[in-house]
């Protein structure tokens, strides 16, 4: 009987018990984390007097930004701690970006609040020309040798093109503004 009909179903042997043990070993020498069923949390609150607005550090040391919408002030938090108003962060889901707060002896779900971009002010009514189609009149009037009339042509675009954008500034000032020219 030759050597490598007996070698070959050992060697296959000992490859799958060598792979079934590297599953169970974590690589980086840290211990395999079991994973756990966290418990059913109820449904985040909203328009509660609290809000969570984000997380900062990683570990035991995460910290949680709580927002007290009464008081209009924030304060950072630690896992277990407490806040000046008497605040406990229980727990953190970083599935679902939610903590579990204490507070007033009341357990709130707290949903991690998504940023909204407020306005600068009130725009001139009707639609807003893009730098495309203002500058499309002046780009036209522009030759590779010009003519003298070419460029007085050009000079009366870019005058032109000023006078409208004046205007639409001045409109924008007095839309803004329209008690203030009454002085």
């Amino acid at each position: 009987m030759p050597i490598s009909r007996f070698l070959l179903p050992v060697l296959a042997a000992t490859l799958t018990l060598s792979a079934s043990a590297q599953g169970l070993r974590n690589p980086f020498g840290r211990k395999a984390e079991a994973t756990v069923a966290a418990p059913e949390q109820a449904a985040p609150v909203q328009d509660a007097q609290l809000q969570f607005v984000g997380t900062f550090g990683w570990g035991d040391s995460k910290q949680f930004l709580i927002y007290n919408v009464s008081k209009n002030r924030s304060f950072w938090v630690g896992l277990e701690e407490e806040g000046p108003d008497g605040e406990v962060v229980q727990a953190y889901d970083a599935e679902s970006g939610a903590v579990q707060v204490i507070f007033n002896g009341q357990p709130l779900n707290l949903a991690l609040q998504v940023a909204t971009i407020a306005g600068g002010g009130a725009r001139p009514p009707g639609p807003v020309p893009t730098a495309a189609q203002s500058s499309n009149a002046l780009v036209n009037t522009v030759k590779v040798n010009p003519t003298p009339a070419d460029e007085r042509r050009r000079l009366e675009a870019v005058a032109a093109e000023v006078r409208r954008r004046r205007a639409l500034r001045q409109q924008s000032k007095t839309n803004q503004n329209p008690g203030s020219n009454n002085r």
